[in-house]
């Protein structure tokens, strides 16, 4: 290298020196307005953003006013709790509020955690870059160094940390048990209703109890110490999120000054533009449109088990264990397994519901039940009633089809015991034989002379429910239940994360992305109807009632139809075991 570049090198690293010591000395005399000026920043930390955005010409972001107060509220209490609902922008307020936290308390040490560690990596990174993104000044707070193994700032798929420039870290971690034995001042509780209760309990909120040091002492006043952000969209009461939320409800009661709950329905976001005007109007018609789904997701009103209600929520979500709907039969499936349908046929009003089960042996002697996708036919025509269940059928290759014959049911029934024309293609779907056929009063079967030979045999269970049978079924399906021996689709929520989180999903259009959930979704309100129904008993039989009327109980009579076949099933099994068992010992 030439003699006049190393001098020049030379130079250049004593005018950067220079200017150093200049900063420096600047930012020691005027420490004390410094002190007072962060002092009032972190209390009105909306007003920091502020300054920062007034540092770009070009700034075209600023603040809602409900999003300044809760940027005040979650800087000025250790403990929030957020339900709001969606396009609220909580998850990027929530972020916004660390990094603010990251860059006004030196050396801070701060966590993001949701139900899966992809998820929290996904929110943070897609948070962080968005932000970063209106407003440039918070970018220039962060080490954007990635090379080598040391290098301070990390990105990947399921693990994201920023360190900032004044030693402070923000970063994501696992809701498991490797996230034990972690040290951290403060965390964002990100979709909290996902979250494991004996995880976030026994891991998670022990990472936070060491507090910052400044100049090797410990401020007791200090808000930053063991502050917890809960955002989330309102859940289900009687779990572990709901009683944390009244928890903090009872803190605020005692203690205001460290303790917030807030909440907000759709109609803050449409005000301000966030959320569509005719949005609301177009869920309300959709055919999948639940009253429950609805309170929870867009009037954030906790929902769920009600007193005296027949089934558990717990019990329920912890049988949410299918990761992939099916849309048809899979080759894997079980040589001694099955496909089965459960239909409540409904018309006019209300919509006809399929629920599909897949049936498989267990080791135990009592096969699985996994209830692998849910479909709602909205048409009037019982034409096209009969047709689309009879194609689901096909899909499937399932063994039966267990129809509600009661009513309406009657009039579905004779047009899937004949051939059907498919109006759009031409195709003829064959008609169904019916398993439990019965003769009329003349002597001859109801259905047995429809039959052709192209016709499908035992295809069909005809379900005329009465009390006693009704109660057989509650009875049953309860114990299904509580013997773990029911599968559903997990919460849509998560499906949607793991659906993004792959290329698959992310090429996906929002309309493809809407019908690829449309299963997990399904589940939910068949939760929702079945937490609904509240146990009445007359003699001897189990009444179930809707405790709101506005909650739907189709879906889970399509289900109790389908398990009953699957009872049936099991009994006769059972029979043919006894008297194989029997017929040995005579002989021997």
């Amino acid at each position: 290298m030439a003699l006049d570049s190393l001098l020049s090198i030379g130079e250049s690293k004593k005018s950067e020196l220079k200017e150093f010591e200049e900063k420096k000395q600047k930012i020691e005399q005027n420490s004390e307005k410094l002190r007072q000026l962060i002092a009032y920043w972190r209390v009105y930390p909306d007003r920091f953003i502020d300054y920062l955005c007034s540092l770009n010409p070009h700034n075209t972001f600023h603040f809602f006013f409900y999003q300044r107060l809760f940027l005040r509220v979650a800087m000025r209490h250790q403990y929030v709790y957020a339900t709001f609902v969606r396009a609220w922008s909580k998850s990027f307020m929530s972020v916004m509020c660390l990094m603010i936290k990251a860059i006004l308390y030196p050396r801070a040490k701060l966590f993001v955690v949701s139900g899966g560690k992809e998820q929290s990596a996904s929110i943070l990174s897609s948070k962080v870059q968005e932000i970063c993104g209106l407003i440039p000044a918070l970018e220039k707070e962060i080490i954007w160094d990635t090379r080598g193994t040391t290098a301070r700032t990390s990105q990947t798929k399921d693990s994201v940390i920023y360190t900032f420039k004044n030693g402070s870290t923000l970063e994501n971690i696992a809701a498991t048990e490797r996230s034990r034995g972690r040290r951290f001042q403060a965390g964002l509780m990100e979709e909290c209703v996902g979250i494991d209760q004996e995880i976030l309990n026994n891991v998670i909120l022990p990472t936070m109890n060491v507090s910052r040091m400044v100049n090797g002492k410990i401020d007791p006043n200090e808000k930053l110490n063991q502050s917890s952000i809960f955002v989330t969209t309102a859940g289900y009461k009687n779990t572990f999120s709901y009683e944390k939320l009244i928890q903090f409800l009872c803190q605020m009661a005692a203690r205001p000054d460290n303790t917030m709950i807030l909440g907000g329905t759709w109609r803050v976001p449409m005000v301000e533009g966030l959320l569509a005007k005719d949005f609301i109007r177009q869920l309300k018609m959709d055919g999948t449109y639940n009253e429950a789904s609805f309170e929870r997701e867009y009037e954030s009103q906790w929902t769920g088990d009600v007193e005296s209600a027949f089934f558990n929520s717990e019990k329920f979500d912890r049988l949410r264990k299918l990761n992939l709907a099916e849309v048809k039969y899979n080759n894997k499936t079980n040589a001694k397994g099955y496909y089965l349908l459960g239909v409540d046929v409904g018309r006019f009003d209300c919509t006809t519901e399929i629920i599909v089960i897949k049936v498989t042996p267990s080791a135990t002697g009592v096969p699985t039940k996994q209830i692998v996708n849910i479909y709602t036919i909205d048409a009037d025509n019982f034409i096209l009633q009969a047709v689309k269940i009879k194609q689901i059928f096909r899909q499937f290759k399932c063994r039966a089809a267990v129809v509600d014959g009661n009513g309406l049911g009657a009039g579905l029934i004779d047009l899937l015991v004949v051939d059907t024309t498919d109006p759009d293609t031409g195709e003829t779907l064959p008609g169904w034989g019916v398993i439990n056929d019965e003769k009329k009063d003349d002597g001859r079967w109801r259905y047995k002379q429809l039959q052709t030979a192209d016709t499908i045999l035992d295809a069909l269970y005809i379900m005329k429910a009465n009390a006693p049978l009704n109660s057989e079924m509650y009875a049953y399906c309860q114990s299904q239940i509580t013997n773990g021996k029911l599968r559903f689709l997990i919460n849509e929520n998560i499906a949607k994360e793991k659906l993004l989180s792959m290329e698959k999903g992310k090429k996906m259009s929002a309309i493809q992305r809407a019908e690829y959930l449309k299963p997990y979704t399904q589940t939910s309100i068949l939760r929702d109807q079945m937490l609904n129904l509240v146990e009445e008993t007359e003699g001897v039989n189990i009444i179930l009632k809707q405790s709101s009327r506005k909650i739907r109980k189709d879906k889970f009579s399509a289900l109790i139809y389908g398990l009953y076949y699957c009872k049936l099933e099991e009994e006769k099994h059972g029979k043919r075991k006894k008297r194989n068992i029997a017929d040995w010992m005579f002989f021997s």
